[in-house]
């Protein structure tokens, strides 16, 4: 008999032993991500793979079949996600219905910090401004777009902008093409890597930049190798990955670069229907003290025009006026057209989703079932998916340290973002209501006193009489130089935010022995002194109590007084009596068991 429950007790450990846990992943994973998920190291699922005649390097991809076979061995289960790609696949095709025209391609220019990517975005902007416009490009403006050929081309400026940051994070496809930039000097960097992960997953095109080809020190040969290895060969290598030498500087290859996006777009048949509700979303906004909230939205679908009703997520608003990338006033915005709109009630999150609607009514209505999904977990309508309403519902709870940033250069600002971006934390985060090059201005200034935010600057100055006038606004101005003594005070910023976390202390266990004084069952609250004995641990005046009765708890309650050999003590050890003055929600009874606790609030660091 007792060796037949030795034999179940071992089939039973057998069976816990043989749960695999699940994992979620899309159609095609790298191996380091796959071995980040199953928390083991890359050679030890390298060295399965070679055990399985499969030789791929940590930054090679794993199509799900072979993905599941490894993974079994390492008793993990995977179940199909919905990849970016497919969500992407999804929208093309609802916008390819009948009426559905061509629209221009939105490009996305990606890479390392200083590898030439806003510079060779101005550069494309000198010479071909969209519509024959030049200047008047407004600093903090994210998205662009400019003409060849008589095709229209659409930049989403550097993945490291936070509007950016904050639509990919929401699984949102807005773009349909990338750009590699990699400096001929530098090569394949981390941020690179990112890039084409990102890329890959997205199944978007990928065109690589081979920028700062004046430099002497350039390596073109290293960084075909090293683009090679990373799973984007060169065409000129046998591989399929287009490859263009450019200099922003001297402008060559330039041409050659738009001529090869626009090529590459042909063959993608990028459309939309014009003649749909307008459909996109806000990739940055901010509060303007003079004009109100102000959203830059990318339009996906359908047309935008003056007067129209929209709703993006909790804000809804009439359009009053709609400009384009350079600040110039247009009536209607068409797909792949970078707008600022002005008439919203308030200031939409970044990477909200905008839709046309057909009235005032219609619009309220929206926001408040967008409003109402927030609080709950409810099912999703048909404009926002499950995932994201919970990732909104997420994003909605956290605490904000609002700041406006300036820096010297681009350069400096996207590096600065990005660091900023590497900060996690469920609670709170930075909020960048605006950001640009150039010294502090008087408008920084207001707006920051309309929205409580403050300004961090890195490299610029403020002139004595903004000093004065932010002193008089009660804004507060902070200036570095130094990009990693900036972060740091950011994040002092965010702790100080942070709500303190309520901490339970288990100090120790007693048993009721005796009851001096009865408690009264009318009472509102109970107040008994009971003697109890100390059974593990130790008793605080003021610490909590849970009884239990049963092993069940019963009641809970405070300590008012604590008392050793009839005299008030502070505390009390194992192995001794204590006469405790109790009040609590319950009569105590002889026999009933104490768990004596405290709760602290403790403030959290990031």
């Amino acid at each position: 008999m007792v060796k037949q429950q030795e034999e179940e007790i071992e089939k039973e450990d057998d069976k816990t032993e043989n749960i695999k846990k699940v994992l979620q992943m899309p159609e095609k994973i790298m191996v380091k991500d796959l071995a980040e998920k199953m928390e083991i190291k890359s050679t030890e699922l390298i060295s399965e793979l070679i055990k399985n005649r499969i030789f791929a390097n940590i930054n090679e991809y794993l199509d799900f079949d072979t993905a599941e076979i490894i993974a079994d061995h390492f008793d993990f289960t995977l179940e199909k996600s919905e990849s970016i790609a497919e969500k992407r696949k999804l929208q093309m095709k609802k916008y390819t219905g009948p009426g559905a025209k061509k629209r221009p391609p939105v490009v996305v220019i990606m890479g390392h910090v200083d590898h030439g990517k806003t510079t060779l975005l101005d550069k494309i902007l000198e010479t071909n401004v969209a519509s024959g416009e030049s200047g008047g490009i407004t600093q903090n403006f994210s998205a662009y777009q400019v003409k060849k050929k008589g095709e229209t081309i659409t930049f989403i400026d550097t993945p490291g902008h936070e509007a950016f940051y904050s639509m990919r994070e929401r699984g949102a496809y807005i773009t349909d093409l990338a750009v590699i930039v990699i400096a001929s000097d530098d090569g394949v960097k981390p941020q690179t890597k990112e890039a084409i992960k990102f890329a890959k997953e997205a199944e978007v095109p990928i065109i690589v930049a081979i920028t700062k080809i004046d430099k002497a020190d350039k390596n073109i040969e290293k960084v075909k190798k090293e683009l090679a290895e990373n799973d984007l060969a060169p065409e000129d290598w046998g591989g399929k990955t287009i490859c263009i030498n450019v200099s922003a500087k001297t402008g060559e290859g330039i041409d050659e670069l738009l001529d090869m996006i626009i090529l590459t777009a042909d063959m993608e048949e990028i459309k939309a229907n014009p003649s749909d509700i307008a459909e996109g979303f806000v990739i940055e906004s901010h509060i303007d003290a003079q004009i109100g909230p102000v959203a830059i939205v990318l339009i996906q679908n359908g047309t935008l025009k003056e007067g129209d009703y929209i709703s993006a997520g909790s804000i809804w608003g009439r359009i009053k006026r709609i400009e384009n990338f350079s600040g110039k006033r247009i009536h209607k915005a068409t797909p792949s057209m970078p707008v600022t709109i002005l008439g919203l009630n308030d200031v939409p999150r970044v990477g909200s989703f905008l839709l046309e609607e057909s009235g005032r009514l219609a619009a309220e209505s929206r926001v408040k079932e967008f409003n109402k999904l927030q609080s709950s977990d409810g099912p999703s309508d048909k404009v926002l998916s499950t995932a994201k309403i919970k990732e909104l519902v997420k994003s909605h709870k956290v605490k904000k340290l609002n700041i406006i940033l300036k820096a010297d250069t681009k350069g400096s600002l996207e590096a600065i973002v990005q660091i900023l971006e590497t900060i996690e934390s469920e609670t709170v985060a930075v909020q960048i209501l605006k950001m640009g090059v150039g010294n502090i201005t008087e408008t920084d200034i207001k707006m920051c006193h309309s929205s409580g935010a403050e300004i961090i600057g890195f490299n610029v100055n403020a002139s004595p009489v903004l000093e004065k006038f932010a002193e008089k606004e009660k804004v507060e101005i902070k200036i570095y130089k130094v990009i990693y003594e900036l972060v740091d005070e950011i994040k002092e910023g965010l702790t100080l935010i942070l709500e303190p976390e309520e901490v339970r202390t288990d100090l120790g266990i007693g048993k009721v022995i005796a009851i001096f004084k009865s408690g009264k069952k009318s009472a509102k609250k109970v107040d008994m002194i009971v003697g109890a004995k100390v059974e593990s641990g130790k008793v605080e005046k003021g610490a909590l109590i849970e009884v239990l009765r049963n092993e069940e708890i019963i009641g809970r309650g405070v300590i008012k007084e604590l008392q050793a050999n009839k005299k008030a003590v502070k505390g009390v050890k194992k192995g001794n009596d204590a006469g405790i003055t109790y009040e609590g929600d319950i009569i105590i009874e002889e026999g009933d068991v104490l768990h004596f606790y405290k709760k602290e609030l403790v403030k959290r660091k990031l």
